[in-house]
C-alpha cells in the first residue's frame, strides 16, 4: 500500500524545483538574445552563444526535472501528489519539462535535416520551428506548475511561493512577447490586428494569475517580471558590441539591436487585481462569464487606451533616449526600410481599429479571460 508523505514543501532545500525555475528564466532571456543576434550579426550558427544559452538552459530544465524523480518503495511515497509514470513517481510540472526537452532535441535534429534539405530560406516558421516553440513553452509552463505545486502546498515559506508563481507567470507572458514579437512594434500599435493578438493571449495568463495567486498583486507581480526582463535586455544588449556579417545590410550596426520597449501590461494588471481579489462574485450559472466579461473589459479598455498614446510617444522625438530607445532607433540589418517608414503607424485600410474591430477585439479579450479563469481555478487545486 502506497502512503503519501507529509504536505511541507521545503523551497530551500528543492534544488529541482530551483532549476526549473532558473531554466525558465534563462529559455526567454536566450531567446531575447538570439532575435538580438539574428538581426544585427545575421550569422545563425549551431554554436552561437545565444543558441548556447538557450541549450543550457533546456539542459538545466532535464536536470531539475530528473531531480525531481523518485521510485517509490513499497510502503511510502517520497513526494507527496506526485504522478506515476511507470516506476517513476515525480511532479506533473517536472514531467512537462521532461517531455519539453525531449521535444526540444527533436525539434534541434529535425531543424539540421531542414535547413540542409530546404535551405536557410524556408521560411521562419517551419515545422521544426514550431516544435521548438511548443518545448518553449512546455517547459515554462512546467515550471509554472511546480510553482503552483509549492503555493498550494503547505510551504514553509508562504510568501516567496507566491511570489514565484507569479514570476514564472510573467516568464510565461514574456515567451508569448517573445512569439509575438515582430508584431509588437510600436508602428504596428495602431492597428486591429495587434489588439487582437493582445486581447486574444495576454488577459489569459493574467487572469489566471490574477484568480490563483496568492498575492494581494500577482497579476501585477507578473507584469513587472515581464516588464523588467524585456526593459532589461533593451537596456543591456547595446552595451556589446557587433556589426552584421552577412548581406545585404541595409543598417550598418555597431551594437546588438535590443528588443522592443515591453508593452505597458502592467496598468490593466494592476485593474485586473483589483476586480479578481477585492469584489465578491455571486455563484451560480453565468457567473463566472460575467467574471469573465468584466475582467476581459479590465485588461481591454486601460491597455487598449496606454498603448494607443504611448505608441505615439515611442515614435516621437521625445522617445529618442536610451531609456525609450524609441524613434524608430533598431532596425534589423538586413531590413530596408526608409527613414519616413521608421517614425509611422503600418495602417492598412483592413486593419483599421474602428469600431467594429474594437468590438472584435474586446471579445477576444472576454474568451481570453474565460480561458484564464478556468486555467486559474485549476491552478489553485494543483497538489501534483
Amino acid at each position: 500500500m502506497l502512503v503519501s508523505a507529509p504536505s511541507t514543501c521545503s523551497l530551500s532545500s528543492n534544488r529541482g524545483y530551483w532549476l526549473l525555475l532558473v531554466a525558465g528564466l534563462l529559455v526567454p532571456v536566450s531567446l531575447l538574445w538570439d532575435f538580438s543576434w539574428e538581426s544585427t550579426v545575421g550569422v545563425d550558427l549551431f554554436w552561437s552563444p545565444p543558441h548556447t544559452l538557450t541549450y543550457a538552459a533546456m539542459a538545466l530544465g532535464a536536470i531539475g526535472a530528473i531531480a525531481l524523480m523518485r521510485i517509490p518503495g513499497q510502503t511510502a511515497i517520497l513526494t507527496q501528489g506526485a504522478s506515476r509514470f511507470g516506476p517513476l513517481n515525480s511532479p506533473l510540472g517536472a514531467w512537462l519539462v521532461a517531455w519539453a526537452t525531449l521535444a526540444f532535441l527533436t525539434a534541434v535534429l529535425f531543424d539540421r535535416w531542414w535547413q540542409s534539405t530546404y535551405g536557410l530560406q524556408a521560411g521562419i516558421w517551419h515545422p521544426p520551428q514550431i516544435l521548438k516553440a511548443a518545448a518553449f513553452f512546455a517547459l515554462l509552463a512546467g515550471a509554472w506548475l511546480m510553482a503552483a505545486r509549492a503555493q498550494n502546498q503547505k510551504a514553509s515559506q508562504p510568501v516567496l511561493a507566491a511570489t514565484l508563481f507569479s514570476a514564472a507567470g510573467g516568464c510565461v507572458i514574456v515567451m508569448i512577447a517573445i512569439v509575438t514579437l515582430t508584431s509588437s512594434y510600436p508602428n504596428w500599435q495602431h492597428t486591429a490586428s495587434f489588439y487582437k493578438v493582445a486581447a486574444a493571449t495576454y488577459p489569459l495568463v493574467l487572469a489566471a494569475l490574477a484568480t490563483a495567486g496568492r498575492l494581494r498583486w500577482s497579476a501585477t507581480v507578473a507584469a513587472a517580471v515581464y516588464s523588467g526582463v524585456m526593459a532589461g535586455m533593451m537596456w543591456l544588449l547595446p552595451r556589446f558590441s557587433a556589426r552584421p556579417l552577412t548581406g545585404p545590410i541595409y543598417n550598418p550596426l555597431d551594437h546588438l539591436m535590443p528588443p522592443p520597449f515591453p508593452l505597458l501590461l502592467i496598468v490593466p494588471a494592476l485593474l485586473m487585481d483589483v476586480i479578481a481579489k477585492r469584489v465578491r462574485w455571486p455563484h451560480g450559472r453565468g457567473c463566472s462569464w460575467l467574471q469573465a466579461g468584466a475582467l476581459g473589459l479590465a485588461f481591454f479598455v486601460p491597455f487598449f487606451a496606454a498603448q494607443w498614446l504611448f505608441a505615439e510617444f515611442l515614435l516621437s522625438s521625445h522617445a529618442d533616449n536610451l531609456f525609450f530607445d524609441g524613434c524608430g532607433r533598431h532596425w534589423p540589418s538586413f531590413l530596408k526600410i526608409s527613414p519616413r517608414a521608421r517614425v509611422m503607424f503600418w495602417n492598412s485600410p483592413s486593419d483599421l481599429m474602428n469600431w467594429s474591430n474594437i468590438l472584435v477585439a474586446a471579445g477576444f479579450s472576454m474568451l481570453s479571460t474565460r480561458l484564464g479563469l478556468w486555467l486559474g481555478a485549476w491552478l489553485s487545486r494543483v497538489r501534483r
